[in-house]
């Protein structure tokens, strides 16, 4: 389950419009979060969802935080992630070795910088509540 709604997102990205699958951005998102804090310890709902009302703030900003940036890629799986270099005319693309070094990260910098500022990262086990 998404940590925003579809609706929530609507209102971070006002006034930029919505994109169409921003439903799948926000799992995506959502996804991506859970792993970074994989370790984190708070009470959660039946639904998963943390039951802290900071704790739950935090992680709606921080999946639209993440579901936008994943829209800017214009690249939702990661399959352009070892691209260096692309043209639109006549379609050239040249894929890097490999994706170890310099490569566009798959993590927004913006959500590392919000969870460091709001105390989840580094992640050590923490009971929220």
């Amino acid at each position: 389950m998404a940590y925003a709604t579809v609706e929530e997102f609507t209102e971070y990205l006002d006034p930029d419009p919505v994109p169409a699958n921003a439903a799948r951005l926000l799992s995506r998102a959502s996804t991506k979060l859970d792993q970074i804090l994989t370790g984190a310890v708070y009470k959660t709902d039946s639904d998963g969802l943390p039951t802290d009302p900071a704790l739950a703030a935090v992680f709606r900003e921080a999946v639209c935080i993440q579901a936008q940036y994943i829209a800017a890629l214009g690249d939702e799986t990661g399959a352009n992630a070892n691209v260096s270099q692309m043209s639109l005319g006549n379609q050239t693309i040249t894929r890097a070795l490999s994706v170890v070094g310099p490569g566009t990260p798959r993590v927004s910098q913006d959500l590392l910088d919000l969870l460091q500022v709001k105390g989840l990262l580094p992640v050590f086990p923490i009971v929220w509540g």
